[in-house]
């Protein structure tokens, strides 16, 4: 049995084979916790060794008396908040780039145009699930750039209706992104749209 104490007091020295030593004990548990969050192996794999690079930076700072568990948890804890957050800004930009049709970088990586096509599916999915009515106003709306009175107008509607008819549409598509657990695209619809 390991005096996990003792072994800790070690690590917080520096001791190489007590950091192997700890790294062995927590790893399995790390990565299950990680995983719950990120959902992708290679993601969760490189969260877990920055978790541990970071225990290992800060070793110093562990107090051996109090749960190191406690300690090496919230150090996850954060690095998955990082990367969650990391991860909605790329998928953030890309939708905007999407929204706006502006034309991918020539050095687009593989990860963005996949994440472009991704979202253009499921944005295309979403368009799909509107009434014809509400879907010819959302798209003179977002695509063309009309106006509501201009629509209105175009429609032979009164503007109220095409208000009425836009907030359904909005309400709906970011019903149907959030299912498709795309919840960047649902703030973004909000946000953009």
């Amino acid at each position: 049995m390991i005096n996990e104490t003792y072994l800790i007091t070690r690590l917080k020295n520096g001791d190489q084979q007590a950091f192997r030593q700890v790294f062995e004990l927590y790893v399995n548990k790390v990565y299950q916790f990680v995983y719950g969050y990120v959902k992708e192996r290679t993601e969760a794999e490189d969260i877990v060794q920055n978790v541990f690079h970071k225990v290992w930076v800060k070793r110093d700072t562990i107090d051996a008396d109090k749960s190191f568990s406690g300690f090496l948890f919230t150090i996850a804890y954060r690095k998955i908040v990082d990367h969650i957050r990391q991860h909605t800004q790329k998928k953030k930009h890309a939708i905007v780039r999407f929204l706006h049709h502006e034309e991918p970088f020539s050095n687009t990586s593989a990860d963005h145009l996949l994440i472009d096509h991704e979202l253009a599916s499921q944005y295309e999915r979403a368009l799909n699930t509107l009434t014809p009515k509400r879907k010819e106003i959302f798209l003179l709306s977002r695509h063309l750039g009309l106006s509501n009175k201009e629509i209105a107008e175009k429609l032979q509607l009164s503007v109220k209706t095409v208000e009425n008819h836009m907030t359904a549409a909005l309400f709906t598509l970011k019903e149907f992104l959030r299912k498709a657990e795309i919840g960047v695209v649902a703030l973004c619809i909000t946000s953009l749209l």
